[in-house]
């Protein structure tokens, strides 16, 4: 009897404990927790890559419901469609959780933006549990560059039967090479056109090579007489307001000798060296040492 005496009292003393979180919604604002974020993102985040940044809610004391957080934007020159926001929910009798906010890479050429966002819980019915606060966080978006090179060869020609076909019959590769011609870091294969992108701060600062090339001409018809390829490279850089520029490359291939695969010493164009210097983008022609495109 003694014994159930104690498990009792003890019971009720672990339920009065609980009974201590337990954050009733009164008229006394002391007995409801206060909302604050205590890590803050940077002023500036560059948008380059997509980011997802990290913010932490805390509470100043706990409850014993889950409590779900969200962000509203209430002021700032960035739109919806340039990040987007997680619910942050903190779990019963804890105090503190992670939002992420993560900002979209979009490639267009947009001044500096700002957001300002209002910290506030996910569930406006109020009648169970309250907080106190609506933190606010601010931040500016810098604009993001990339870099794309564009490979096209596409047109029609006719056969010695006068039958109708494309140009993307033959196989044309685009690809970038390492300064030392050792590692393809980037290449586009099997499209017509083929391009790639390449993002900022992706790769390091330094010398690259673009490279086009004749792979094939497995599988083409052959025209009623032999014709030129007539291929084009083009650079530009998304999220600039710099125009493009393109290559006339219908000299360099053409359907009687074929590509790589056929024998073709030249199928390989080593030709048109890219620097990358921050966000500042440069191809040079190196026969000629010309800068055929700069941002």
């Amino acid at each position: 009897m003694q014994t159930n005496k104690y498990i009792l009292g003890l019971v009720l003393l672990i339920i009065f404990s609980c009974d201590n979180y337990d954050v009733s919604p009164v008229a006394d604002e002391s007995a409801k927790p206060n909302v604050s974020v205590t890590t803050m993102p940077p002023s500036l985040i560059s948008e380059a890559g997509s980011p997802t940044i990290s913010i932490t809610i805390e509470l100043d004391r706990p409850l014993k419901t889950t409590t779900s957080f969200t962000a509203n934007q209430i002021s700032g020159s960035a739109s919806e469609e340039d990040y987007t926001v997680s619910t942050a929910v903190v779990p019963a009798y804890q105090t503190s959780a992670t939002m992420d906010i993560t900002i979209y890479d979009d490639t267009t050429a947009e001044e500096l933006e700002s957001l300002e966002l209002e910290i506030l819980p996910a569930d406006t019915d109020s009648e169970i549990y309250e907080v106190l606060g609506k933190p606010i966080i601010s931040f500016s978006i810098e604009n993001s560059v990339a870099f794309t090179a564009r490979l096209a060869w596409d047109g029609s020609y006719l056969d010695a039967n006068d039958g109708a076909h494309s140009f993307c019959d033959y196989d044309l590769d685009l690809e970038l090479y390492s300064s030392n011609f050792n590692n393809v870091l980037n290449a586009s294969y099997s499209h017509c056109p083929e391009d790639y992108i390449i993002g900022q701060g992706v790769l390091t600062d330094g010398d690259y090579w673009i490279v086009p090339s004749f792979w094939s001409s497995t599988g083409a018809v052959d025209p009623a007489s032999q014709m030129s390829i007539p291929a084009k490279l083009s650079f530009a850089v998304l999220g600039s307001n710099t125009e493009s520029t393109t290559v006339d490359l219908s000299n360099i291939w053409d359907t009687a000798t074929g590509g790589y695969e056929q024998g073709n010493a030249d199928a390989y164009l080593a030709r048109y060296m890219l620097t990358i210097a921050g966000s500042t983008y440069t191809v040079t022609d190196s026969d000629t040492g010309t800068v055929v495109f700069q941002n």
